[in-house]
């Protein structure tokens, strides 16, 4: 009897050995180029070095972006990243692969993705050296979840990959509440009612640029650049929803979170409705900033890429943007996309325009 048993005992250990490494035999290698990070996945396919704009080595790489979550989201919102040589962060870069366009090769980032959507992104960063490796780690906010790519910058070539627009990132979608708020818009934002260490800059005022990309389910997101801030280093960046609710037929838009500055925006925080707006086709986005060292309200009055201020100049032309006329009619009158950088670094003025 004891016998018995334990043959049965060995039998089943056999068995269950062998269900063991059927199963070990049978299960696929994790894929190296393949990060998952919570909801979505960055599939790393490849890199080339290419010039930045200003002419330093840089490492572009072209990933394959997948939202796996229930919502619309773009791969700047998603994803965090950080590249390192040799023990040191890497600076993003700026790549324009057809300098008369003003397209960064990294546009593509700040494109809404739908759910269970793959998306082709780019991502640069301006090289050290054109021999250590590259090690670019993408993650979530708490950097609790993610993976690292190592690149080895001497297995490249000097590649010409391109964007996949050449405009705005955002197609139309056919509706007419999406397709009024997505897309390019221009124009110029101003400091009032400043106290504290920033009372200085009071009216002080810029140019800037914005793009916004909201999904079907009426989320997305807003990016800000202006004049002393390109768009990889941006202004103020923010999760929102749109509501046909409003006074007018564009509805209202509201943060939902992100910032300005360094300070971070909550829900309500903006709530943008064109109906109030004196001109057409103008939305503002206004608040309150503060920090230890004072505090100011700020407005930025935008408007489509494309739309001429007609009306404003003939009301007001001190209420134009100060770079309407030198820089961005003539991009608009040769067709160009909206750039990443604003005005010219000849004439722009850190620090801002006091008005009057």
């Amino acid at each position: 009897m004891k016998n018995n048993a334990r043959r049965l005992l060995s039998f089943l250990i056999a068995v269950v050995m062998a269900l063991g490494l059927t199963a070990c035999g049978n299960k696929e290698p994790a894929d190296p180029n393949l990060v998952e990070i919570g909801d979505y996945t960055v599939l790393y396919k490849g890199a080339c070095i290419m010039a930045d704009d200003e002419g330093n080595d840089a490492v572009v790489l072209t990933l394959d972006y997948t939202n796996n979550s229930k919502e619309d989201c773009a791969f700047w919102v998603a994803v965090f990243e950080k590249a390192m040589q040799d023990g040191v962060q890497l600076d993003t870069a700026l790549v324009y692969p057809d300098p008369d366009s003003f397209v960064s090769i990294t546009d593509d980032k700040f494109t809404g993705v739908a759910p269970g959507k793959t998306f082709e992104v780019h991502t640069a960063f301006v090289l050290r050296d054109a021999t250590s490796p590259v090690e670019v780690k993408f993650s979530d906010l708490f950097d609790k979840k993610g993976g690292t790519i190592t690149i080895d910058p001497t297995m490249l070539t000097r590649g010409e990959a391109q964007p996949e627009s050449s405009a705005s990132t955002t197609e139309p979608t056919g509706d007419a509440l999406l397709d009024w708020w997505n897309g390019d818009w221009y124009g110029w934002w101003i400091i009032t009612g400043a106290d504290g260490g920033y009372e200085s800059s009071n009216n002080n005022w810029w140019d800037c640029c914005a793009q916004i990309s909201i999904g079907t389910d009426y989320t997305g997101s807003v990016i800000i650049w202006d004049e002393d801030m390109p768009k990889d280093n941006a202004l103020s960046e923010a999760s929102v929803t749109l509501s046909s609710a409003g006074t007018g037929e564009y509805g209202t838009l509201t943060s939902e979170n992100g910032y300005f500055l360094d300070n971070k925006l909550a829900h309500a925080d903006w709530s943008v409705d064109p109906g109030n707006m004196y001109y057409d086709a103008l939305i503002c986005i206004d608040g309150q900033y503060e920090d230890e060292n004072g505090s100011f309200q700020y407005a930025m009055y935008l408007r489509p890429w494309g739309t001429l201020w007609d009306d404003v100049a003939g009301d007001d032309p001190d209420d134009l943007p100060y770079y309407y006329e030198s820089w961005y009619l003539p991009l608009v009158n040769a067709g160009k996309a909206m750039p990443d950088t604003l005005g010219s670094a000849e004439s722009s003025s850190a620090g801002g325009r006091v008005d009057g």
